[in-house]
């Protein structure tokens, strides 16, 4: 496999950044997509990530730095990431979330929070091999139908 290649995501890589999600999740969300990373460009552009083999995204990841919602201090936040199904397991993520850290120490951050469903197994046992460990908020929810 050629290098890898860290860098920040950018507007050009919202199509990259679709398919790898929809490779994932099995349905396309363009809506959501355009919207989500021109979000994050417009608050954090250094925490918005791209992993590239050979001109190609191959992964992407997105976070930024907030606080005080929910009474949180300051803190690094990973809002969602990816990796082309084709490259998983190749430690692709794992730099992702490396430079990300990387980015948040450079900017006096301590904590990194993350939210996942309780109920998916393999993405929580994926960041607790990055050192995360349940935090102390949990979620409440009402149906409303």
């Amino acid at each position: 496999m050629s290098d890898v290649k860290i860098r920040k995501l950018t507007t050009r890589d919202i199509d990259a950044v679709m398919k790898i999600d929809e490779k994932i999740t099995g349905k396309p969300q363009e809506a959501y997509w355009a919207g989500k990373i021109a979000s994050y460009l417009s608050r954090e552009p250094e925490a918005c990530l791209a992993a590239e083999i050979d001109g190609k995204v191959v992964g992407f990841i997105l976070g930024d730095i907030r606080g005080w919602e929910y009474t949180i201090p300051i803190c690094g936040w990973i809002d969602i990431m990816g990796v082309d199904i084709s490259y998983q397991g190749k430690g692709i993520g794992k730099m992702l979330v490396e430079s990300l850290f990387d980015f948040f120490r450079k900017n006096g951050v301590e904590t990194v929070v993350t939210v996942v469903n309780w109920n998916d197994g393999d993405l929580i046992d994926y960041f607790h091999t990055h050192g995360f460990k349940r935090g102390e908020y949990i979620n409440l929810v009402k149906k409303l139908n």
